[in-house]
């Protein structure tokens, strides 16, 4: 479904991202991993046209997306991929009510924006929360409210950028079932962008490490978590938290 090739970026000589290549198939899930400053929301940020790459190609389903102008071509690329941001308030209208929101997206799509109350629901979203603006949402529920709309245009390709990060730890597994259901039914490819180790294993089948740029792992998620073969793999592994662990250690390491 999403094809990548030797996508690069640099901004004023660092190098985001050198070289990515990576596949994506038809209800897959595939989860980038790497530190802050690995490339990895740059990435992102390409794949959906908010950033140009200096290189390398981008295609959904055998068609390569191009920067053309004009309303007909930015809707038709926001029907390929849509993106879900870390902090859903930024990404909200203010002034909207849950409804109105998915409302707007649905007609500017030229959908029928009867299927709102089908949307809140496929997100666990109620009545009460269809009338609510963001402020007036939990983060959980505005997250919810993003996803849903990012659902609304039935995209292919759905870009979660650090999508439960901010959220407590119960939400976030709320979330994650609710992400994993809607690929279920849906259909929808999942990228998702984390430096959550835990996250993606519960979410994505295949990972790809970024350090600096450059991919330096990739393969099934359980192989590369229990048998990393990559340095860089290794320290993120030792960094994370659990029973006996030691920072120190980990701090040398790096």
């Amino acid at each position: 479904m999403l094809a990548v090739h030797d996508l690069c970026k640099s901004f004023h000589g660092a190098v985001a991202a050198d070289r990515v290549s990576f596949e994506l198939p038809e209800g897959g899930s595939l989860g980038l991993v790497g530190e802050s400053g690995s490339g990895k929301t740059t990435i992102a940020r390409m794949l959906v046209g908010l950033v140009t790459p200096d290189s390398g190609t981008i295609t959904v389903d055998g068609r390569e997306r191009v920067r053309a102008r004009g309303r007909a071509a930015r809707l038709g690329r926001a029907r390929e991929i849509q993106m879900v941001f870390q902090d859903p308030y930024l990404s909200l209208d203010p002034r909207l009510t849950a409804a109105e929101c998915l409302h707007t997206a649905l007609k500017l799509h030229d959908k029928d924006p009867a299927l709102a109350s089908g949307l809140l629901d496929q997100v666990g979203l109620g009545t009460r929360e269809a009338g609510a603006r963001p402020h007036q949402l939990s983060g959980g529920q505005r997250q919810r409210l993003a996803i849903a709309r990012a659902l609304a245009v039935e995209p292919s390709v759905l870009v979660l950028d650090e999508a439960v990060a901010a959220l407590d730890v119960s939400i976030q597994a709320q979330i994650l079932e609710l992400l994993a259901r809607v690929r279920r039914e849906s259909g929808v490819a999942l990228l998702f962008v984390s430096h959550d180790l835990a996250v993606v294993r519960h979410l994505c089948e295949q990972t790809l490490v970024l350090h600096r740029g450059v991919v330096v792992e990739r393969g099934a998620v359980e192989r590369v978590l229990a048998e990393p073969e990559h340095p860089y793999t290794r320290l993120l592994l030792d960094s994370v938290p659990r029973p006996g662990w030691d920072p120190a250690k980990a701090v040398r390491a790096s």
